[in-house]
């Protein structure tokens, strides 16, 4: 019965131990993933609805499909991104949310564009409107000096009534066809006047309508100017990126800056005698100066990260003093204005790998943002 007992309990262990390794569940994609899907679903409505930039749809698909791609291809068995893939993801996410943004704006400037003309045909019988009103108004002024005149010559007959009253038969015959025409006129004239209030009428509703177009039209007329001045900040801001991503380096996209990392090796050596500037660093800095000229809305900040051994050549101190040599690059050699672009030394404060790997901490991030408006 004991023997029994055992090999129950080994055969519980054994299904045990077959039993495979449940990993979390999939995590679910990142707010900045999940904000780029909704803004190219805004896009591609937008672009059916005025049958344009179908390709530009595409190429911010092909940025999502390749930051989702590189989101699940990175992701741990915990559903934690790898730190390392983090920078690669956000900048497709960030290009993708940034192409969609770039065909919002098109598709809508298009749909103003098409509003604008619809708007100014309305106006165009407006104004064909109001031409018939003038005509009927000179037409009235014609038929009243018409009647004024034959009452003018009906008073110069009855005059002549009463010193030739042996011509009075013809006179009387006169004066009745001249009574009937002036009839005639007074009833051609009431129907005018009928038809002029009647276009009086129209005309008020008419110029209220115009008063609405004009309105209307001015506020089309703002939104296309502010969403030109958008498509060219956005147009701008993407010539910006492009260019800081020929600086080299790995680069990571934040919600409002954009950092390149580079190796410190590569751009600064140190030894016994002293720290100095290596021939690309020479380039980088000067490269940064005439970038700044260029965008002078943004401002840079160098941060040097130091890690490991000896503790004074990797301290806050130590790689201050190097932040401030490669700043001196572009200011002193590049002309750059001393306010556009700032320098630090972190020491070992932030490092981002493990201590096994002290030369990926030992590193040079320079980070641009826009410069605050007034």
């Amino acid at each position: 019965m004991k023997t029994l007992r055992t090999f129950v309990a080994l055969l519980a262990l054994l299904a045990l131990c077959t039993i495979p390794a449940v990993h979390a569940a999939e995590a679910e994609f990142p707010d900045y993933i999940l904000n780029a899907q909704a803004l190219i679903g805004q896009a591609e409505t937008r672009t059916a609805q005025v049958k344009e930039y179908a390709d530009e749809v595409l190429i911010a698909k092909n940025f999502l499909r390749n930051a989702e791609a590189e989101y699940r291809k990175n992701l741990s068995w915990s559903g934690k991104l790898d730190a390392k893939a983090e920078p690669t993801v956000r900048y497709f996410a960030a290009m993708a949310q940034l192409q969609a943004s770039v065909v919002l704006s098109r598709a809508e400037k298009i749909a103003q564009e098409k509003e604008r003309g619809r708007l100014e045909t309305q106006a165009v019988q407006v104004r064909n409107k109001i031409k018939v009103f003038d005509d009927k108004n000179a037409e009235i002024s014609t038929l009243k000096a018409e009647v004024a005149k034959r009452d003018a010559t009906i008073a110069g007959l009855s005059a002549d009534l009463a010193t030739k009253a042996a011509s009075g038969s013809s006179a009387g015959q006169k004066v009745a066809e001249l009574t009937g025409e002036v009839q005639t006129l007074k009833w051609s004239l009431s129907t005018t006047e009928q038809k002029a209030a009647e276009l009086g009428t129209e005309l008020e509703k008419a110029n209220a309508e115009v008063g609405r177009l004009k309105k209307e039209l001015a506020q089309k007329g703002a939104e296309a100017s502010q969403g030109r001045e958008q498509l060219q900040a956005l147009s701008r801001t993407r010539q910006f990126e492009a260019e800081v991503g020929k600086l080299g380096g790995v680069l990571k996209t934040g919600a409002d800056s954009m950092t390149a990392i580079h190796t410190r090796s590569s751009l600064i050596k140190t030894s016994p005698r002293g720290v100095t500037i290596t021939a690309a660093g020479e380039r980088l800095g000067l490269a940064l100066a005439e970038l700044l000229r260029s965008y002078p809305e943004y401002r840079a900040m160098i941060k040097v990260h130091g890690f490991g051994q000896p503790a004074k050549s990797e301290s806050a101190a130590a790689t201050d003093q190097m932040a401030r040599l490669l700043r001196e690059v572009a200011v002193g050699k590049g002309k750059l204005d001393p306010s556009a672009v700032e320098a630090l030394g972190v020491g070992q404060s932030e490092p981002i790998y493990p201590k096994s790997n002290p030369e990926g901490n030992r590193r040079v991030e320079i980070t641009f943002v826009k410069k605050q408006t007034k």
